[in-house]
């Protein structure tokens, strides 16, 4: 068995770390031209938008509802896991945890592993790994307590007042479903390759869409650490989307606009009414009055499509449901799913 991950955790109050072991309906196409829909029934997205917005017209109240937002909502994430990869120590998944965690008070645990536990398990199989020197098994330790201690001082910097770290001798993909369990958001970068396992190596981020209990934020390279201004919803009527939708309150609710993209619903087969999209809006209004929802026909990949679109419209974040299924003791992903994960450019939220 692995040892016990090492912790670290620093308090507001401590001096030092302290160790531990309906609005308006465009469509969107190829070609340049485009429609709105709109309607003057209470039920439709542009009515409601502006009286939930604004509470201001007594007839829609009455058909909506009386439950209104006075005051701005305060859902909050409290605890964020970061993987600190080994690939970059500060990546662009520290810095753009590290703006989620300053933004709304969270505890930031920053998560490393060394991967002695898998080793040592390859090691009594007798696999040719078995010729590792000792100093080469002493650097993965001491490579992971580096990056524990640029997560720090990089904390620090950056003023994130709660935070801690932890370090297992599993494979990062193991490491990081286990304390899914216990946060409200997982942070990983977009580009890891593998999950560091030496048995079974599989992407990190499919293992971790797949299997998490949390949703996971997935941030490219490149992409700026926030704040999330205008958020993208690649909206497909699926439970899993849903899924993500809720779990993103906390960052729908401090955004400026959220737009609902609806790619080729026909061709995806979207149970969505006479309006796709129009009641997601709709109910999307009670939490944020600024709701826009786009349709979009093209003829390319739906990952495509929505990568392209969350580019043309300059969405800081997207939304995504993810697909996959388990075929011989491996996730599978669904095209869509692998082609958003691989694909994007911003930070992408997904759960399954």
């Amino acid at each position: 068995m692995g040892r016990a991950p090492h912790h670290t955790q620093c308090w507001p109050d401590a001096g030092k770390a302290r160790h531990f072991p309906r609005p308006a309906v465009k469509r969107h196409c190829r070609c340049t031209t485009s429609v709105s829909l709109d309607s003057q029934d209470c039920h439709s997205v542009q009515s409601c938008k502006f009286d939930l917005d604004q509470g201001s017209n007594a007839n829609a109240s009455a058909h909506c509802g009386s439950g209104l937002r006075t005051q701005p909502e305060t859902i909050m994430y409290k605890t964020i896991v970061v993987h600190l990869s080994s690939s970059s120590a500060i990546s662009a998944a520290l810095n753009t945890a590290a703006s989620v965690a300053n933004s709304m008070g969270a505890h930031l645990i920053g998560t490393t592993t060394s991967g002695l536990a898998e080793l040592n398990y390859v090691l009594a199989a007798g696999a040719p790994v078995a010729m590792m020197p000792v100093t080469g098994i002493d650097q993965l330790r001491s490579d992971a307590e580096l990056r524990l201690q640029a997560f720090r001082q990089h904390c620090r910097e950056h003023g994130v007042v709660s935070f801690e770290t932890r370090l297992f001798d599993t494979s990062p993909a193991d490491a990081l479903l286990l304390q899914s369990r216990y946060c409200d958001l997982l942070v990983a970068g977009q580009e890891e390759v593998s999950d560091g396992s030496l048995l079974i190596p599989a992407p990190l981020p499919g293992t971790l869409v797949t299997r998490a209990a949390r949703p996971v934020l997935l941030v490219p390279p490149s992409a700026p650490a926030g704040p999330f201004r205008k958020i993208m919803i690649a909206w497909n009527g699926s439970p899993g989307i849903s899924r993500t939708i809720a779990f993103a309150m906390p960052l729908i609710s401090r955004a400026a606009k959220i737009v609902v993209a609806v790619c080729n619903p026909e061709s995806e087969r979207i149970d969505a009414g006479g309006e796709p999209g129009a009641d997601l809006a709709t109910y999307l209004a009670r939490h944020h009055g600024n709701v826009e929802v786009v349709l979009r026909d093209g003829n390319e990949d739906t990952g495509v499509e929505l990568t392209d679109l969350a580019g043309e419209i300059g969405a800081d974040l997207m939304l995504a449901g993810a697909f996959g299924h388990s075929r011989l003791h491996e996730w599978v992903l669904g095209s869509t799913t692998s082609g958003l994960i691989e694909g994007t450019r911003i930070p992408l939220l997904m759960t399954h």
